[in-house]
């Protein structure tokens, strides 16, 4: 079997570097750790406590790799997160939380410890580090959310770029020509957050055969004056918007209808307003049509996965399975009366 010297020459670095990229104690160049990784890989090595922790059977222990940004809207954080460990529980299952910002140092970490028996990803980001990393570990991993590098990782989520095409078919069939996308802050997008993007770039497509304008305000706050700071902006520059899609959550929805409100515009009739890619917003005053995240049955259908791979009834790495999403109508939609 090969060992720590093994490694070392192969990939044509130290011992000590070898034995730090499978702790994780200490910062690798990320070239020379995906050297170590694919020399372990291709040799077999595992370091000795990983041996003897897979000897001892299943951890009953998933990972789960969820970075917090500046950006994160902790009420979805906690909705992915409780689906997750509820779905695994089933399973006899307990989760592993992993919450660096950039995680995927921990993922060599928990792996070559023999710490769990998977892992998971939220989280996701369209070329994320986490999915190159999975290449040279030992254990499955499934992410929930579609990265653009997915050929070493197993993949669920919303078909986003299909909610965007609907989005967009839906606002033209009511006549809407001019359409505000309220956004996420625009560092989500800016590090390429797997849903926004794919819904965004998919609307601008759709939007642009259909001859409809699609513009984008990232948030800058949830707060009123945010809101209505946003509204002013948007309608200053384009008078004509008759259709407003809220990539954000419940509190700015709110604050979107109030601001509405104290211009005098009525919704529906004067503007439309739809959410996309949220959560939550049953629990309004009033109810907006919504594109919702699904996460329960995102997160069961992540969970269920990740046992077929581990019961070794799977074995198609790199598979993406993209579930369908559905149309929640709350009477803010109708047929554009603006010229």
């Amino acid at each position: 079997m090969a060992g720590i010297k093994d490694v070392a020459a192969c990939a044509g670095v130290s011992i000590s570097t070898v034995s730090y990229v499978m702790s994780g104690k200490r910062s690798i160049k990320e070239e020379t750790k995906r050297k170590v990784l694919k020399a372990a890989k291709e040799l077999g090595y595992m370091p000795s406590r990983t041996q003897e922790l897979r000897h001892r059977g299943p951890t009953k222990v998933l990972a789960l790799s969820s970075p917090l940004h500046e950006y994160t809207d902790y009420s979805n954080y906690a909705v992915f997160f409780f689906a997750l460990a509820m779905r695994a529980k089933r399973y006899g299952y307990d989760l592993l939380l992993l919450m660096h910002e950039y995680g995927d140092q921990e993922l060599t970490r928990v792996a070559a410890e023999g710490m769990v028996d998977g892992i998971l990803l939220l989280d996701v980001l369209m070329c994320d580090a986490r999915a190159d990393v999975a290449r040279a570990l030992d254990v499955p991993v499934v992410a929930v959310g579609y990265p653009s590098n997915s050929d070493a990782v197993y993949s669920v989520d919303l078909d986003f770029e299909r909610m965007g095409r609907e989005a967009m078919e839906k606002a033209y069939a009511l006549g809407h020509r001019h359409v505000l996308v309220a956004g996420a802050d625009s560092s989500a997008y800016e590090d390429g957050s797997n849903y926004l993007v794919r819904f965004l770039d998919a609307a601008k497509k759709k939007g642009d055969d259909l001859g409809i304008s699609v513009i984008l305000k990232p948030s800058t706050g949830n707060g009123r004056d945010d809101v209505n700071l946003m509204l002013d902006e948007t309608f200053l520059e384009n008078p004509a918007i008759s259709m407003i899609i809220c990539q954000t959550n419940a509190v700015h929805v709110a604050n979107v209808l109030n601001g509405l409100q104290d211009r005098g515009l009525r919704v529906p009739d004067d503007v439309s307003v739809m959410a996309a890619c949220t959560h939550g917003l049953g629990s309004l005053p009033r109810g907006v049509d919504e594109m919702p995240m699904m996460p329960t049955e995102t997160c069961s259908r992540a969970v269920d996965l990740m046992m077929e791979v581990l019961n070794g009834d799977r074995d198609d790495v790199g598979r993406v399975e993209m579930l369908s999403s559905r149309y929640i109508a709350r009477g803010t939609m109708a047929k554009c009366s603006r010229s």
